[in-house]
């Protein structure tokens, strides 16, 4: 018995030894709501009714409303908040038809929120359906592309307490439906690319440098990649090189892309960034050189935030191998107490 427990003693103070782990934090997981349903209900306009969202063709400055079918098969009543914006890019390079606080591009002439709109929100009896209808009034002028957006619809399930008026959420979740408007053919429309700064931004709590895009026309950008060149300014070594792939980017909207240092230790001054993008699907190419500035205390922030990585490993491993050890001793103590507790027959 005093062996286990020296054993036992001994393993506990190697795992104090070891440096804390940083936890990652928890994957945000979304559930099915399986009482809540939609459907696009196409109008004759719909260039392709095989889709599931709306990509509609439209002429100048006609009205027309559009209806969507919202079902709940609950026996309780649900709330349907109902959202309409602009499709945005995100710093992963993902084109976003859900609400965001993105800001907009300045080349962006047609926000589909003030050209298509609807009730902001829907209450379902239980067990029932209802027709939603939204209203599109395209612009006068011609526009050449896509007006791009989406339909956000977010039901919100309720059950009655026993305190009269109170009620519990209980599930909450978001469905989102595109929305392209056209006039005509956009095959021989190609994006066109802006490089707007790069500079070092505080962002969650972190120095990080971004480099800023538009994509000024009113078409998708596919399949993009960027290859970014960090150098001292005058110097022809690049300190880092970057590539990111698969990016894509909406009509009219800017991506704030991160570039992660990877461990790259900065000093205070200036530097170049010497970045390329490329698409495939139409064969473009933009080519820009952009001189930005680390100050001491940016520099010195980073820095200490690359060193923090670098000292906080993840060797869950160790943990994992120390706590099983742990459950078979502690395992192997049951079975000596019990062993002895037994009456030997």
């Amino acid at each position: 018995m005093k062996k286990v427990l020296g054993m036992i003693g001994f393993i506990s103070m190697i795992l104090l030894c070891f440096q804390p782990v940083t936890s990652l934090a928890e994957k945000e997981t979304s559930n099915d709501i399986n009482d809540f349903s939609y459907e696009v209900l196409f109008p004759e306009n719909q260039k392709d009714e095989k889709v599931g969202y709306y990509d509609l063709l439209v002429h100048p400055g006609e009205k027309q409303v559009v209806h969507m079918k919202l079902s709940n098969t609950s026996n309780q009543p649900m709330k349907v908040a109902i959202t309409i914006s602009s499709a945005k890019t995100n710093g992963n390079g993902v084109a976003i038809f859900s609400p965001s606080d993105i800001p907009k591009d300045s080349s962006l002439k047609y926000d589909l929120s003030k050209i298509m709109t609807g009730p902001k929100d829907v209450l379902l009896a239980p067990n029932s359906q209802t027709i939603v209808d939204l209203a599109i009034e395209v612009p006068e002028k011609v526009f050449e592309g896509y007006i791009a957006g989406g339909i956000q619809l977010k039901p919100v399930l309720k059950e009655e307490t026993s305190k009269k008026d109170e009620q519990v959420v209980l599930n909450k979740f978001a469905f989102v439906i595109g929305v392209l408007l056209s006039e005509s053919e956009i095959k021989n429309i190609k994006p066109e690319l802006k490089l707007n700064d790069v500079s070092v931004k505080l962002k969650d709590t972190s120095y990080t440098l971004f480099a800023n895009f538009s994509n000024t026309k009113s078409v998708f950008a596919e399949e993009l990649t960027a290859t970014i060149k960090l150098k001292k300014k005058g110097d022809k070594k690049a300190l880092l090189e970057v590539s990111k792939e698969n990016l894509r980017m909406a009509p009219n909207s800017i991506m704030e892309l991160p570039i992660f240092l990877e461990g790259q230790k900065v000093t205070a001054g200036e530097y170049t960034a010497d970045i390329k993008m490329t698409t495939k699907k139409s064969g473009e190419s933009w080519h820009w050189t952009n001189n930005f500035t680390f100050s001491k205390i940016e520099a010195e922030q980073i820095n200490k935030q690359e060193s923090l990585q670098k000292e906080s490993p993840r060797n869950y491993w160790r943990w994992i191998i120390g706590i099983v050890v742990i459950l078979l001793v502690i395992s192997s103590l049951f079975l000596l107490y019990l062993k002895k507790k037994t009456p030997i027959k």
